[in-house]
Parts: structure tokens; C-alpha cells; sequence
């Protein structure tokens, strides 16, 4: 006979790593957060560079968040990385589009 075709959802391979990445990723998170804090309310970045400093330090801290505690970095999760990445190149465009459409 054939080969048997399975019809169960493909299940995202897990890697079973110890709580030493995690502890740094919130570790990291702590301090992104921190610096954020410290740009504001301590006036260590100068004024015209404090919402572009602080955008970029939440962009880094998302992707902590999708790496660590999602788990993007495993196989399994192509779909959702493609998807999640797709979308915020899609309102990236957007938001660069209205801004200039309104300025010009």
C-alpha cells in the first residue's frame, strides 16, 4: 500500500532551554526599559532626540518579546514570524505615506 498521510496540525518544535535565556531577556527588558525611563525623566537624551530614542528602545524591547517569551526563533513559527513582520512593514508604509501626505 501507499504511504499514510497524516492529517494532524504541524506542532512547533520546542527547544527545552533552561531558565538562564529567560532570566537574561527580562534582564535586558528591565534595562530598556530603564533607559527609557532615564531619557525622560533624568533629561539624559537630548529633547529633540527623545521620541526617536525612545521608539527605537521599544522596538528592540518587541523583539525581545517576539524572540524570548514567543518563541519566534523556533522552527514552527514561520507563518506567524512572516505574518507579524509583513504586517509591520505594512503599517510602517502607512504611517511614512500619511505623514508625508499630510506635510506636502
Amino acid at each position: 500500500m501507499g504511504a499514510h498521510v497524516h492529517d494532524e496540525p504541524r506542532k512547533p518544535k520546542v527547544k527545552q532551554d533552561g531558565a538562564k535565556k529567560h532570566v537574561i531577556a527580562f534582564i535586558a527588558s528591565l534595562v530598556l526599559t530603564a533607559l527609557a525611563f532615564a531619557a525622560v525623566g533624568f533629561e539624559v537624551v537630548p529633547t529633540g532626540f527623545t521620541v526617536p530614542f525612545i521608539v527605537g528602545l521599544a522596538f528592540v524591547q518587541a523583539l525581545f518579546q517576539l524572540f524570548f517569551w514567543m518563541h519566534m526563533d523556533q522552527k514552527g513559527h514561520e507563518f506567524a514570524r512572516i505574518s507579524i513582520f509583513a504586517g509591520t512593514s505594512f503599517i510602517l508604509v502607512a504611517i511614512i505615506v500619511f505623514v508625508f501626505w499630510v506635510w506636502w
